[in-house]
């Protein structure tokens, strides 16, 4: 198989892993996490926020980070990105 058609995630035997299945174990692992006190219920995340983080964290400027997260727009680039902009106060020039 080419790296390239071969799954991120796979299952128990080697195939591609369902969505529903990821989706299952995200939640044991989340509720599990609360349990063991690893993060409080109110620190609860999903998946998808996942990707928000990853480009929010990303180093460089906004092409940098739209070419890392692979969105072909600015405007899902701005629904995914969280970064708080950085302005010049007018008397530190």
């Amino acid at each position: 198989m080419h790296p390239e058609s071969r799954p991120l995630i796979v299952a128990a035997d080697g195939g591609e892993l369902k969505k529903s299945s990821l989706d299952t174990a995200w939640q044991r692992l989340i509720k599990l996490a609360i349990e063991e006190e690893i993060i409080e219920a109110s620190q609860r995340f999903g998946l998808h926020d996942l990707k928000r983080r990853g480009i929010t964290d990303t180093k460089g400027t906004r092409h940098d980070k739209q070419e890392a997260s692979g969105h072909r727009s600015a405007a899902m680039l701005d629904v995914y990105d969280l970064s708080i902009p950085l302005v010049n106060h007018p008397e530190q020039e």
